[in-house]
């Protein structure tokens, strides 16, 4: 009895003292067979995080990209160190900043959702991560 108090006293306070991240309305686009597809969330949270890493079994690369006209053309780069700032949203939508997913391992055509994992870093240098499940639309 004593054994399992203790493991739940530690998985409450590993899990309590990381910060507060909210996802809004995750959405992954229909891949249609093709093996690139891009995904739209709303992420806030209660401090200042940075976006080390995003993964899923439906690929082998995830990246986030920002939209930008050059000389009247439509370019993406990916943003080597995404940065959430305390209380503001960080959007990622259609024709804006978004998440670009590459070398799909799997036809979304038949999924309804899909979960990807954010892995995230604060500013006293604790990481942690979060699984979230998105939309396929």
């Amino acid at each position: 009895m004593m054994k399992k108090t203790l493991v739940a006293a530690i998985i409450f306070f590993s899990t309590c003292c990381y910060s507060q991240v909210s996802f809004i309305e995750p959405i992954i686009k229909n891949n249609n067979g093709r093996a690139v597809t891009a995904g739209f969330v709303i992420i806030k949270s209660d401090e200042n995080l940075l976006i080390n890493k995003i993964s899923s079994d439906i690929s082998k690369r995830i990246e986030i990209h920002s939209m930008k006209m050059e000389n009247d053309v439509m370019k993406m780069r990916k943003i080597e160190e995404p940065k959430i700032e305390k209380n503001k949203e960080f959007i990622l939508s259609k024709g804006g900043d978004h998440l670009m997913i590459y070398d799909l391992t799997k036809n979304l055509e038949t999924l309804k959702a899909v979960d990807i994992e954010f892995s995230f870093t604060n500013e006293a240098g604790e990481s942690f991560n979060r699984l979230i499940t998105f939309e396929v639309k």
